[in-house]
């Protein structure tokens, strides 16, 4: 999906924009910049592509000619005071979604007043325009560009304006892996969706980003483990990185697999037809954003437990096989301790839990994302949401019966055992 939405009226400033569009995906590629007509896939539906591209765009660049404000249809009547006028509608829909717009004035043309807009759209008189003249047309398209690189944090795909000098291609790698992170916890519909581009490429970026995801998530976790076992060598401190980092990575593999497969068979059952690598694509980047707040939050909690029970984390750990050599089960009862160690206590305890309750409502807000790729409405997309819900509990009901079931006969079985020792 695109960055930059170029709004117009083509009977006013079809040519400026034209050239604009050119310039633009010379610098940024083609795949960033949406222009009407020419962005749309054909059976699409009209509306609701506009609509879709808006919601998941950066910034919407309302170009602004000299017939622009005075536009009329065959009838006489200004086209800008009709509510199916287009151009006033992407505007409206912009503003609404909380989209930045930008005016940019060509051929010469000045900022409306407010007076002269509609009421849904008098918002715009009130943002700074930038204005693209004939005769300095390279320069001042190279300040917008500027303005949307380091403003909008739009990437540019030619390295001359973005690029650090001396930058190495692990460093730029490390850095769009942050910056991704950064939208994803920000923006997450938006940048998910501007990572359908229907090409191959698009589902090795979801799993190398799963990945990359699934480690810094574990490195969270494994850390506050680490830190409460001062007693073990460097290298015993490695084996267990490596192995606890890679059994979580495939863990969370599995289970992002398993709830792709399950939400198939929801979105059938709700009567949309998807395929499998449509639903992977979209949960990959919504497990990475879950499992990062589900990790941080965990390790921040730990901290504050382990000034009430300093050996917190390693009784979590023992409790969950993780294979530190200290005795025990699960610890002693936490105790209460007063003084100056309530204080990072308290506050460890309190942002770990405000983390997982910030994550739970990014996860509610992020599961948008399927519905803004596969373009149905909100009555379907609750309705595959129950489905994949009560398949889920279905599941995780009949787990607990068999495991529940096993251990009832296990634990006779050691009795026995016992007994006869």
């Amino acid at each position: 999906m695109p960055d930059i939405f170029l709004s117009y009226r083509r009977q006013d400033s079809s040519s400026a924009t034209g050239r604009l569009a050119d310039r633009l995906e010379e610098h940024f590629g083609p795949g960033r910049v949406f222009r009407d007509h020419e962005s749309i896939s054909p059976g699409d539906d009209f509306t609701e592509a506009i609509r879709r591209a808006i919601a998941t765009s950066t910034v919407m660049l309302a170009i602004i000619g000299p017939d622009w404000l005075t536009a009329h249809d065959e009838q006489g009547r200004r086209r800008l005071e009709q509510s199916g006028d287009f151009v006033r509608q992407e505007i409206e829909t912009a503003l609404q979604a909380g989209v930045p717009v930008v005016p940019v004035l060509v051929e010469g043309a000045k900022m409306p007043a407010r007076n002269e807009l509609p009421k849904s759209i008098a918002e715009l008189w009130r943002i700074n325009a930038i204005e693209l003249s004939e005769s300095r047309w390279p320069f001042d398209t190279d300040q917008l560009m500027r303005t949307l690189q380091s403003r909008y944090v739009i990437e540019s795909d030619r390295p001359a304006m973005g690029e650090l000098p001396g930058s190495t291609p692990l460093f730029g790698s490390g850095a769009r892996f942050a910056l991704s992170l950064l939208e994803l916890a920000t923006h997450p519909t938006r940048m998910i969706a501007k990572q359908q581009t229907g090409q191959a490429i698009d589902h090795v970026r979801a799993f190398v980003f799963l990945l990359g995801s699934l480690l810094v998530g574990s490195l969270l976790v494994l850390l506050g483990f680490q830190l409460q076992d001062q007693g073990s060598s460097a290298a015993e401190l490695a084996r267990r990185f490596v192995g606890g980092s890679l059994g979580l990575v495939l863990a969370g593999l599995v289970i992002t697999m398993l709830m792709s497969i399950a939400l198939l068979l929801a979105w059938r059952a709700a009567g949309r037809r998807v395929e499998l690598q449509q639903i992977t694509l979209v949960m990959a980047y919504l497990v990475s954003g879950a499992w990062l707040g589900l990790a941080a939050g965990a390790l921040v909690f730990g901290f504050g437990a382990s000034f009430y029970d300093p050996g917190w984390f390693g009784a979590f750990a023992r409790a969950i096989g993780f294979g530190l050599d200290a005795p025990g089960a699960l610890g002693p009862v936490l105790e209460r301790r007063l003084g100056l160690q309530a204080i990072p206590a308290v506050a460890g305890l309190g942002t770990g839990a405000l983390t997982w309750l910030l994550s739970a409502l990014w996860c509610i807000v992020a599961w948008g994302a399927f519905r803004q790729a596969f373009g149905v409405t909100r009555g379907r997309a609750a309705a595959a949401t129950a489905v994949w819900l009560l398949l889920l509990g279905s599941v995780l009901l009949i787990g607990g019966l068999l495991a529940s079931q096993l251990a009832g006969e296990s634990v006779p079985a050691v009795a026995r055992a016992l007994r006869q020792g």
